[in-house]
């Protein structure tokens, strides 16, 4: 009998020691599941701190850059913002120019022991010798009526013109023009140079580049109402920047800068403008006024008896220059986001 007992009592503990030992593999193996889940759960963190910090670069890029770009068709990206991400990374943007008027922003993010996030955005930015050169005359119009001594001076880009303060862009505007007079006069641009296009209501009467009626009039330094005068020169060679109209409107004096009228445009008498003007309707120069510059409206342009534009393709380059409001990236719709981008893509 007491041998059975001890029998039993050995299988019990070989029992015991075998449900030991399967707890412990089975808590062995739990464990380690556990700490793999918690590395993949760290590092797919990481992936998509990584990633969300290259979007937002790329959005702060967007929202806070201002001037025209310093970077250059062909030339490596150019590094616009560089930040710290913890834990011990980095996120910047950079833009990569395509061509003159289109950019690639890119957005980078990296923590250590991993390879960096990148997301993009095409971005659409101004370019004033790009505008300008989309000019193919000093006047586009649908029709232009000129009176007795009435006259359009073309322009020859290779002389400077007096009363232009600060043209000492002859070297820009023959390479933009290449070398060769700006007829004076010529018809309306095709969209998307004028007009709609497939761009929608907003470029149907105005438009400059990228930027519709509605986005012009945001970005106004200078917002008047119709029938109001934009804003008079304040000294000699003086820029406006850009001056928008919501209705026709009567120039009375002597302004320069980006002139947009959405409606008709008047030149009363004695009255001048130097720069750039684009009206979505008719313009009329009263007698002995000057528009120096470039001039591109929707109906008839039509010059009064001693009235004059002098082409000036410097004072429509100086003018978009001067207009800093217009120097700021466009985003174009969602489906342009390019990202998240491969990391072998470089």
């Amino acid at each position: 009998m007491a041998a059975r007992r001890l029998d039993r009592q050995g299988y019990a503990v070989v029992l015991v020691l075998l449900a030991i030992t399967l707890l412990s593999v089975v808590g062995s193996a739990a464990l380690i599941a556990a700490m793999g889940q918690l590395r993949a759960a760290t590092t797919a963190g990481k992936v998509l701190k990584m990633r969300a910090g290259a979007a937002a670069e790329v959005e702060a890029a967007l929202a806070g850059t201002r001037g025209y770009p310093a970077a250059q068709v062909g030339d490596s990206a150019l590094e616009l913002t560089r930040r710290p991400l913890a834990p011990g990374g980095w996120q910047r943007a950079l833009d990569l120019r395509l061509s003159r008027e289109f950019h690639l922003f890119l957005g980078e993010a990296a923590i250590a022991n991993h390879v960096p996030a990148r997301d993009g955005r095409l971005v659409w930015w101004m370019d004033p010798e790009t505008r300008v050169a989309a000019h193919g005359a000093v006047v586009e119009s649908s029709a232009i009526a000129v009176g007795a001594g009435a006259r359009i001076a073309s322009d020859s880009i290779l002389d400077g013109r007096g009363g232009v303060q600060g043209c000492g862009q002859l070297p820009v505007l023959r390479r933009v023009f290449g070398g060769q007079p700006v007829p004076a006069s010529a018809s309306l641009p095709p969209p998307p140079r004028w007009g709609a296009g497939q761009d929608g209501p907003d470029f149907a009467e105005l438009r400059l580049g990228w930027f519709g009626r509605t986005a012009l009039r945001a970005l106004a330094d200078h917002p008047i109402s119709a029938g109001a005068s934009p804003p008079q020169a304040s000294c000699t060679g003086c820029w406006a920047g850009l001056v928008f109209s919501e209705g026709s409107t009567v120039q009375t004096n002597a302004g320069a800068g980006v002139l947009l009228v959405h409606g008709n445009l008047s030149l009363a008498p004695g009255s001048s403008w130097t720069g750039l003007v684009l009206v979505s309707g008719d313009v009329a120069l009263g007698a002995t006024s000057v528009m120096r510059g470039f001039v591109r409206a929707g109906g008839t342009v039509t010059l009064h008896p001693g009235s004059l534009v002098d082409g000036s393709a410097c004072a429509a380059l100086r003018a978009l220059e001067e207009a800093r409001s217009l120097a700021r990236p466009i985003r174009f719709p969602e489906r342009s986001r390019l990202g998240p981008i491969a990391p072998g893509v470089e």
